[in-house]
């Protein structure tokens, strides 16, 4: 009998060194595929061209370059201008000519036979003139990968998955890659306060300097429902901003999530974790942008609004996706940055207010769904709208006047349908000084005694809380919100001819705050997103690369953190917490935006629903 048991366990061990190097194999193989499909779009982002200036619109520089020659938005290129030519002393024969080196331009926008591109550095004392030259080098280009973030993913190795990046960046034949241990070294030569921060202007600047380094690459891995995605966003050394994202699935990998670090959510204990998915969608083929919850069409069910920016889609929602009921299309020069919904006008029907920024100025508009379709009740106004549900739980309307030079002018005030017009109190809601923006704010009692508190989002993506006279009184050290909702204007008496070289203003709208009784417990939750920037927050372009809604209670010192869903699969643009049965069972809806293939040659997006049930049930 022991004779036996022993020749189980020998052929057990046996079998499991056998299997053990092909697993591992099967391991290192997904990864090392992975790499190659980043390295190559990766590539697309520095092709080999060469074009000229062919005219200067306001504050765009036109190029001739377009579609055919594969040129995408983010390319930076060299400006230069032909000096000339140069001859041999003696001999008098033609050497060449003396390039003169103008500044750089990036690419912003691809049309078939040209491409509008913007001025990113100019070199002193030189402008950008039609006839002068543009070019990306032929020549390997210099990039900086320090060590991938494998952090969310149990068995990845940091320095095996780098070396596969590396190795894969290597053999396009385009880069020439600076590893971990070279960029740490000329930092500390560059004598960096911060060499860790790889997207500090100051250490881009200094890679540059020592290393020539034309991008940085900043890789993770991130572990999804069935597997892992591996994304490497590209950092300019010269803007400072991202020139594309490139992503890829790791197929084949068995991933395994990295251990909860305990107590990493307050002093007491971690947060509860909400994870259970209750639904996955479809991948929407655009990138959305905003999104609105409710009973849009009168029945009892809940229906979805999706905003791309430019049209408007409604959805049923199931255990199976969802399923396009209705499409309201809108104008290229549309810009869609909010959408809320909530029956104000007591019809029962909730209407779908659409918040719309156009060059013109606001062209906000109202749906309703009327005769079996949704129709425009109203249109062409120039407010914002935001709802929020106040502490007797009844939703609000509130709006903002906007104008073209000045999108967010006026002061915030509730609006309550009259006859056939939504019409503004004369009361206005007393936001602090620092903040005169409609989004990411909310009003609520927090801490029971009758008096509200107003709650604030900045530009940082920090939370403020404030009393009701406007005195901060705590703000957090964490990082909530963030958006990559942004609205750009110039100032009011800039004339369209005399903007080139003007930077715009930029204002990042913020997303969604609540203040909600998930668990039916009494005890009111501020609801809130947290995306994570992959750019840092030193720049005026940034991106956000993966979210997480926290529900955090506010005691009157300090804020706890209570409860956190699981993360979501990419940039959360919006949320909504929906009692789909009238149960008093809440879910979370999401609305998460992955760039798939090559940052902007192809965006996705999907809706996730997760549960959210009281601790223990």
């Amino acid at each position: 009998m022991m004779l036996n048991m022993r020749y189980r366990v020998v052929g057990l061990l046996a079998l499991l060194l056998a299997l053990g190097p092909s697993m591992a194999g099967a391991q290192e193989a997904a990864y090392g595929s992975a790499a190659a499909e980043i390295a190559e779009k990766v590539a697309q982002a520095f092709p080999k061209v060469e074009g000229r200036v062919i005219g200067l619109e306001k504050e765009r520089v036109l190029l001739d370059l377009g579609q055919k020659e594969r040129v995408i938005p983010g390319l930076e290129l060299q400006v230069f201008r032909e000096g000339q030519e140069f001859k041999h002393p003696y001999t008098g024969q033609v050497l060449g000519k003396l390039d003169r080196d103008v500044g750089r331009v990036r690419i912003v926008e691809v049309r078939p036979n040209f491409s509008l591109a913007e001025v990113i550095q100019q070199s002193e004392g030189t402008m950008v003139q039609q006839g002068d030259h543009v070019r990306v080098t032929s020549a390997r280009v210099i990039l900086a990968l320090p060590n991938v973030d494998v952090s969310d993913v149990a068995g990845a190795n940091t320095r095996a998955v780098t070396r596969d990046l590396t190795n894969a960046l290597v053999k396009t034949n385009r880069f020439e890659v600076m590893t971990d241990q070279r960029i740490r070294g000329a930092l500390q030569e560059e004598k960096v306060a911060a060499p860790d921060q790889f997207t500090d202007p100051v250490a881009l600047q200094a890679l540059w300097k020592r290393l020539r380094v034309s991008a940085v690459l900043l890789g993770k891995l991130s572990l999804m429902e069935k597997g892992v995605q591996w994304d490497v966003q590209v950092i300019s050394t010269v803007r400072g901003d991202s020139v594309t994202l490139a992503s890829a699935e790791v197929r084949g990998a068995a991933p395994r999530p990295a251990p909860e670090r305990s107590g990493a959510m307050g002093p007491d204990r971690p947060a509860d974790r909400f994870g259970q998915v209750v639904m996955r969608s479809q991948d929407l083929p655009y990138r959305g942008q905003a999104m609105a919850a409710g009973d849009l069409t009168g029945d009892g069910s809940v229906t979805l609004a999706i905003s791309d920016g430019q049209d408007v889609y409604l959805y049923a929602i199931g255990k199976a996706g969802l399923k396009e009921l209705a499409k309201i299309s809108g104008y290229p020069t549309d810009s869609i940055i909010a959408l809320d919904a909530a029956d104000i006008n007591k019809n029962g029907v909730a209407e779908i207010f659409v918040t719309n920024t156009t060059d013109q100025g606001l062209r906000s508009y109202v749906l309703e769904y009327l005769q079996g379709k949704f129709t425009k009740i109203l249109t062409d106004l120039p407010l914002n709208f935001r709802v929020l549900t106040g502490t007797d739980g009844v939703p609000r309307l509130y709006g903002q006047e906007g104008a073209r030079d000045e999108p967010f002018r006026g002061d915030v005030r509730e609006y309550t349908w009259q006859g056939k017009a939504y019409v503004p109190g004369q009361a206005a809601v007393r936001l602090p000084k620092e903040h005169k923006l409609l989004y990411g704010f909310a009003v609520a009692d927090l801490d029971g005694d009758g008096v509200e508190e107003i709650l604030v989002l900045d530009q940082q993506d920090r939370l403020s809380i404030y009393d009701r006279g406007g005195t901060e009184v705590y703000r957090t050290t964490d990082r909530y919100g963030g958006s990559e909702t942004v609205v750009e204007y110039y100032p009011r008496g800039t004339a369209p001819h005399t903007r080139s070289g003007l930077e715009p203003i930029r204002i990042m709208v913020q997303g969604r705050i609540m203040v909600h009784d998930i668990f039916g417990d009494g005890k009111r939750s501020i609801v809130l997103p947290q995306n994570t920037a992959s750019t840092g927050y030193m720049f005026r372009t940034r991106l956000y690369n993966k979210g997480k809604v926290f529900g955090i209670a506010w005691d009157g010192v300090g804020v706890l953190p209570m409860w956190e869903s699981r993360e979501f699969p990419g940039y959360l643009a919006d949320f909504a917490l929906v009692d789909f049965d009238g149960s008093g069972q809440w879910r979370l809806v999401g609305l998460s935006v992955r760039n798939t293939l090559f940052g902007v040659a192809r965006i996705q997006s999907m809706v996730v629903v997760f549960d959210l049930k009281a601790p223990g049930k």
